[in-house]
């Protein structure tokens, strides 16, 4: 445990579930400390059975959520090679990627068949767009069924789209088929609990109910191999995953209660939106008090189209916006966070609207908008990771910088590149140049030519898929009924995004660097901050699964459905548990006064937490 804290009743019972081989679930709360109590999990595993596993050749897996964990956790076990810390989607795909007749026996006996069943049910006979849309995928499956007698090798691509007659994977069939194989193969099921006797899953909330099916499959049996689960069930809030969850028959149901992380403010709060996990302070934090208080406003009466607020209406929600700030006494507290509900609302603010659009919109797959959203796609990664440095650097005149740049980002300045013989003074002045030039074409020209300027001198890698969008011509009209187009619209994408200028991108690179105070409630998950500022505006964010003014206050919106219900306090108390010491919250409102009355009266806070606006 970490040096300051002694171990929790929780983590005794890990202990004790380690000890006598018994698979176990932790249900922590936010702040609980999960991490510190996985880690330390991991670490009595190696001190009890290290050296008896290292002889066998077995190793101890925890997957993960993000490759930000992995390298955490990683970092905090010392990088031994005992564990084998991934990513789920690493995990499975590195496991099954060598039974390819096995995957391709689940593509034609499971996958597709369902998916054709699916299919089927959206087919009526008639000539909806729907309709003919299912006849259409319908006529491809079968297609790329009979393909797969040529046994094409399989390979997994971060795609939205498969390709089965080319047997190419997308992110959903690696959780399918692998979740497939591990259920059906009992060969496959003995193998991985062999391997690996002791298997964690991190963030188990945001894994899949076929996954953890499947794991728990491998460990179904009392004794080795085990499985412990750590996570929390209301701080799941990515779609179609397992929320709850459990090990085997048999396995122990562990609460941590602790909160380290809170004041005891912010935990009375959190306490009123569960009933599952009622948390206590921490040692270190008992004695913090803190503070909540929530503003409510009266929103306007959205006058744009599809109950949307006109430009004037926005811009006075944002006047509303500092006014809070300014009661709160906050305008010049540079320690808060800003906890938006949607990324469009912080885009608007910083003035990266068009963009965020662009990989939210027609031409955009839930995988084009996450890698959007972690400033990882193949298309902006180029102006993230260094060309947007270089032009920094001439700005303020900062040599170094430019030339630190250079040798990390550019084959141009490896040590083994094209100009390895060359006097350093030489390279010196093309820095200065280099840097200067893209300075200038930063102001006055577009991302396809900076892109194109930058290739022809080497000055950032440029992947296979960035050279096939650079080169090729710009594509006709998108259809969206035609299947092919929505396979490639990522080429859409990029004729799009070659078009813009640098202004929007450069805000964008702002807020993804952390330079701005503002983040997404789905952003900050896992981070935690001693001032929260949570803005909440239904209308605004634009959304239909989540409805804040509804599950916060149902008598003055009307009833949320069960799923914006469920989804909705989740969200709420991931954004909330942010909070180390003090939280404010603004939330707009179709009639403030009675949304106030009903916060009060239904428990969730005190009358002299709530103010008006």
């Amino acid at each position: 445990m970490n040096a300051k804290l002694k171990p929790t009743e929780a983590d005794k019972n890990i202990a004790a579930c380690i000890d006598s081989e018994k698979s176990f679930s932790v249900i922590a709360g936010a702040g609980s400390g999960k991490t510190t109590s996985l880690v330390e999990a991991l670490k009595r595993i190696r001190e009890k059975h290290g050296k008896e596993l290292r002889r066998h050749g077995q190793r101890v897996v925890c997957i993960t959520y993000t490759n930000r964990a992995v390298d955490v956790i990683s970092f905090r076990l010392g990088f031994d090679e005992l564990f084998f810390v991934s990513t789920l989607h690493g995990f499975l795909w590195g496991e099954i990627v060598r039974f390819q007749d096995a995957i391709r026996e689940a593509l034609c006996e499971a996958i597709i068949p369902t998916q054709v069943a699916k299919a089927k049910k959206e087919d009526n006979g008639g000539d909806s767009q729907r309709a003919k849309k299912a006849r259409a995928k319908l006529e491809r499956l079968a297609r790329e069924k009979d393909a797969l007698k040529e046994k094409p090798l399989v390979k997994y691509e971060e795609s939205t789209v498969s390709d089965y007659s080319k047997c190419v994977l997308n992110h959903d069939d690696v959780i399918d088929v692998a979740s497939y194989l591990i259920s059906n193969k009992p060969v496959l099921r003995k193998g991985l609990g062999f391997k690996y006797p002791y298997m964690f899953v991190d963030e188990a909330q945001d894994t899949f109910p076929q996954v953890m099916d499947a794991l728990n499959a491998i460990c179904a049996y009392k004794g080795l191999p085990i499985i412990g689960y750590f996570g929390d069930p209301m701080q799941q809030i990515y779609d179609k995953r397992a929320g709850g969850f459990t090990g085997p028959e048999g396995a122990a149901v562990i609460p941590k209660e602790e909160n380290f992380r809170c004041s005891t403010s912010v935990i009375n709060l959190l306490n009123n939106f569960r009933a599952d996990l009622q948390q206590v302070p921490g040692e270190v934090n008992a004695d913090v008090k803190g503070s909540v208080l929530i503003t409510i406003v009266q929103a306007p009466i959205p006058d744009g189209p599809r109950n949307t607020y006109t430009a004037g209406q926005l811009d006075d929600v944002t006047a509303k916006f500092s006014q809070a700030v300014e009661l709160w006494g906050w305008e010049n507290n540079p320690s808060v966070k800003n906890l938006f509900l949607a990324r469009r609302m912080i885009a608007r603010r910083l003035g990266f609207i068009k963009l965020h659009e662009l990989f939210t919109g027609l031409y955009s797959s839930s995988r084009s908008q996450s890698d959007y959203e972690d400033g990882t796609h193949y298309l902006l990664k180029p102006f993230v990771n260094g060309i947007f440095h270089l032009v920094e650097a001439f700005r303020s005149g900062n040599s170094k910088k430019t030339i630190e740049t250079l040798r990390k980002t550019s084959p141009a300045y490896a040590d083994d590149g094209e100009n390895k013989e060359k006097s350093l003074r030489d390279m010196l002045d093309r820095a200065s140049q280099y840097s200067e030039e893209l300075e200038g074409m930063w102001r006055n020209s577009t991302l396809r030519e900076i892109l194109e300027y930058c290739r022809e001198n080497a000055l950032c890698p440029v992947s296979e898929r960035l050279a096939y969008q650079l080169d090729r011509g710009p594509r006709e009209e998108f259809d969206a009924s035609n299947d092919e187009h929505q396979h490639e619209k990522g080429d859409w994408l990029a004729d799009e995004l070659f078009k813009f200028g640098t202004e929007e991108l450069e805000k964008y690179i702002y807020f993804l660097d952390e330079s701005s105070p503002f983040s997404t409630q789905h952003g900050v998950k896992g981070e935690e901050y001693e001032d929260v500022l949570v803005t909440i505006d239904d209308v605004e964010a634009s959304w239909n699964a989540y409805s804040f003014s509804k599950v916060l206050t149902p008598g003055v919106a009307g009833e949320p459905t069960e799923r914006q219900r469920e989804l909705t306090e989740k969200l709420a108390y991931v954004c909330f548990s942010r909070a180390e010491v003090n939280l404010r919250i603004l939330l707009f409102s179709s009639d403030a006064a009675s949304a106030g009355e009903e916060l009060i009266g239904r428990g969730l806070f005190e009358k002299d937490q709530v103010s008006y606006l």
